[in-house]
């Protein structure tokens, strides 16, 4: 999971010169160089999943194939995750595939004032209060997909049965316990809103599990967090899931 803090938000002129209108100034967001939203003013926020990747040649929403993420908030952070319902077969035909920065990092985090910073640069931004709270399946997929792992969750644990051959302390077979088991608890909630909070390895004095494959380093997945003798799910090596309730 990307977390975004640190955004850029610039503004462009996309050329609409085939359509016959007038060029317009679009709201950019862009992380490092990998473009996040090309327009947050055109974006059609009210619906999810949201094109934040829209034609720049006409700007009509649904005019390019993907550039899709899933909004949602959890705590007081926006997520941007996976097109709900997404397979790799509707990936493959390009129907409904996932935006840019969805595909690099698997999800993104904003910090709720970062997303209210957006909203002083483009007001059509839902207001942080506005955004569907985070369900089981936006939560998963937040956890499970990442630059190493299937955009697909259900080819994740044939994955980790061919390819991982170790972690920091737990055994292959114990760690494969751990992930089939949040894997269960969000599907179980797929369709419901889950409480709970994103927080730090040292604000819960807990540490982090990395899980390692049979590949290049960039393949190893921080995966869990011990905290007081159980494992939680860790978004990233400074992000974990604490349920609610």
């Amino acid at each position: 999971m990307l977390l975004c803090n640190q955004p850029i938000i610039d503004r462009w002129r996309p050329n609409f010169s085939s359509s016959g209108v007038a060029d317009p100034i679009w709201t950019r967001l862009r992380y490092g160089k990998t473009v996040l939203c090309n327009s947050l003013e055109w974006a059609d926020w009210s619906g999810n999943p949201v094109q934040v990747e829209l034609c720049d040649f006409c700007g009509t929403a649904g005019c390019a194939s993907g550039g899709y993420v899933h909004v949602s908030a959890l705590g007081e952070t926006v997520l941007w995750t996976m097109p709900n319902g997404v397979t790799e077969t509707d990936i493959g035909e390009g129907q409904l595939f996932p935006a840019t920065v969805i595909e690099e990092f698997g999800s993104v985090a904003f910090p709720v004032g970062v997303w209210e910073s957006l909203r002083v640069a483009a007001p059509e931004v839902p207001t942080f209060g506005s955004l569907a709270r985070a369900d089981g399946g936006a939560l998963r997929d937040a956890w499970a997909i990442g630059q190493s792992r299937p955009r697909a969750v259900d080819r994740l644990v044939p994955l980790l049965r061919e390819c991982l051959v170790a972690a920091d302390s737990l055994d292959i077979g114990d760690a494969m316990q751990w992930i089939e088991h949040w894997l269960r608890w969000f599907d179980e909630r797929a369709a419901s809103y889950v409480e709970g909070t994103l927080a730090s390895p040292e604000s819960t004095g807990s540490r982090i599990e990395t899980l390692y494959f049979n590949g290049p380093g960039t393949a190893d997945w921080a995966a869990l967090a011990e905290v007081n003798g159980s494992f939680v799910p860790a978004f990233n090596s400074n992000h974990i899931f604490i349920p609610g309730g």
